[in-house]
């Protein structure tokens, strides 16, 4: 098998991520929208918002590896955001509310 997961780098609008986001840590996930827990990686929809997920963050994409393999094969359509680059885009977006 040649398909290899590579990154890709593209610009993306932050605030809509996040309207469709499930991060996703090492047992759970929660809504990056309403802040709901306790998500499963094969849930397509918020349980408290019921926003749909085209997006999925994991908080150590190392130690789901497989789990990457299995959600590409099962929803392609999800998009898969580095945690790392999500976190440090919406930090840089409260500050700069903070000083306006």
């Amino acid at each position: 098998m040649s398909d290899k997961f590579t990154r890709v780098f593209q610009k993306f609008n932050i605030p809509e991520i996040k309207k469709h986001l499930l991060i996703y840590g090492d047992l759970s996930g929660a809504c990056a929208s309403c802040d709901a827990i306790d998500i499963k990686l094969n849930e397509s929809v918020c349980p408290g918002c019921k926003t749909e997920f085209k997006y999925i963050a994991f908080r150590n994409i190392k130690s789901h590896w497989p789990k990457l393999q299995k959600l590409a094969a099962e929803r392609p359509s999800v998009k898969v955001v580095d945690f790392d680059d999500y976190k440090r885009h919406t930090g840089a977006m409260k500050a700069e509310e903070l000083f306006k």
